[in-house]
């Protein structure tokens, strides 16, 4: 009897720590900043830590945000975020064309958002063909009537404190949107 007693709480102890291991695993491997340290609640046991993506997982996303200028008025629009917005569903993992368009533009903005972390020249960047393809997908959300458009890039980091979630990247100078600086843009 005693020796089922013992067995019984054996089994026990041994699915509490297996469950406890489990619960630890999942919550060192969220997002949140707050739950990245467990070991000073386990006693020194080892909490697996993956990193999908390693060695640098992704921890931001990237959003294209654009506002333009009409004529006669006298402040610019308000910032609009255009960033696509891709769906995710069970199909997708088997075929998804719609993804190619903005994984372009996606990547495009992580250059650009590369570029500014080098300290690249102003000037350079906007020579870029990455910056060329930004301008050109916030050339095509601008209103009809625009006659300038300005586009930023703003990391948010969804994990960080809320004072800090958010970094512009990059800024651009108001862009002309006539027809004779267009068609010299994408001439040059």
């Amino acid at each position: 009897m005693l020796s089922n007693r013992i067995r019984g709480a054996a089994g026990v102890l041994a699915a509490g720590a297996v469950a406890a291991h489990l619960v630890s695993t999942v919550l060192q491997n969220t997002p949140d900043s707050y739950n990245q340290d467990l070991r000073q609640f386990t006693g020194g046991w080892p909490i697996p830590g993956w990193r999908f993506f390693a060695p640098n997982p992704g921890v931001q996303n990237v959003h294209l945000l654009v506002r333009d200028a009409r004529a006669g008025d006298a402040q610019p629009s308000p910032w609009r975020d255009v960033t696509p917005k891709v769906p995710h569903g069970w199909t997708q993992v088997i075929w998804n064309p719609a993804s190619r368009g903005p994984k372009a533009l996606f990547d495009a903005m992580q250059q650009l958002s590369v570029m500014s972390m080098n300290q690249a020249g102003f000037s350079w960047a906007t020579q870029s063909v990455p910056y060329q393809l930004v301008f050109s997908a916030s050339r095509a959300s601008a209103a009809d009537d625009a006659q300038a458009l300005q586009f930023l890039l703003m990391n948010v980091f969804p994990s960080a404190p809320p004072e800090s979630r958010m970094k512009p990247i990059l800024t651009s100078e108001w862009i002309p949107l006539d027809s004779a600086s267009e068609h010299k843009e994408t001439a040059g």
